[in-house]
């Protein structure tokens, strides 16, 4: 399989999710210790040989999205939270593979680090504790690491986002809803030898840098503010329009 290396040098086997077509599904095994992380799929045949394209690709972005030593820290030290369903989400993976690929700092442009996790309970108080353990643990990194549990989420998005919201039931479901593709990723470090990548559209956007549409919330608006910002950060990028169709014409929206 893929083989993913921590900066330190150490080697990760990297599991892909979905699997690529052509391979065999894994058994679903979600364990029944609570403070066991939440696997979406089996252990990976052990010979390089069989990677597909798209576990190579995935193995480069995750190499990359690594050298940013706020992922990578957050890789290593969210299992210290006990969490059994988590994963480190959007843009501080995407965009860290978008600055290394413009050539600039990896960890330029990037506003905030996103964890998602799920918990049966729903209080605001546990998500409170949550927060502030994950506080604790990343004091030293100086960044904004937005911790939420997406078993909650429908429970305050209507207010404040204005629109309702599915009750979900694991994290992965919080990655489904994004409105732009290359958010649609994430990442998630399981034991001592598993780097685990899910990747529900596919990775090949974030190599690209390109930005499609994800019309599962109508959320036009907030897709049109995200791609404006990033194509001032990142001009190389290419941005399918929100409304042009179920096969929208690539549009060159700013060019080097």
């Amino acid at each position: 399989m893929a083989h993913v290396f921590l900066p330190s040098g150490r080697g990760l086997r990297l599991r892909l999710h979905p699997r690529p077509k052509g391979l065999a599904r894994a058994r679903l095994n979600a364990g029944t210790d609570s403070a066991q992380p939440l696997a979406l799929f089996g252990n990976p045949v052990d010979d390089d040989s069989q990677d597909t394209v798209q576990e190579r690709l995935a193995a480069k972005i995750a190499s990359l999205a690594l050298l940013n030593r706020v992922n990578a820290a957050i890789l290593e030290r969210t299992p210290e939270l006990g969490l059994r369903d988590w994963w480190l989400v959007s843009g501080s993976i995407f965009q860290s593979v978008w600055n290394l690929k413009s050539g600039r700092p990896v960890e330029r442009g990037i506003t905030d680090y996103g964890l998602f996790y799920f918990s049966e309970d729903t209080s605001a108080e546990a998500e409170e504790g949550v927060i502030a353990a994950a506080r604790d643990l990343f004091i030293d990194l100086n960044a904004t690491i937005e911790v939420r549990n997406q078993a909650r989420v429908h429970l305050w998005y209507p207010e404040e986002i204005g629109i309702p919201y599915p009750p979900l039931t694991t994290a992965a479901e919080g990655i489904l809803r994004f409105p732009c593709s290359p958010q649609a990723v994430g990442l998630k470090r399981t034991g001592e030898e598993f780097l685990d990548v899910y990747a529900p559209f596919g990775i090949g956007d974030v190599w690209d840098m390109i930005v499609r549409p994800n019309r599962a919330m109508p959320l036009m608006a907030v897709y049109d503010r995200k791609c404006a910002r990033w194509q001032q950060e990142w001009p190389r990028l290419q941005v399918y329009g929100w409304d042009d169709g179920k096969k929208p014409k690539l549009r060159v929206v700013h060019s080097e």
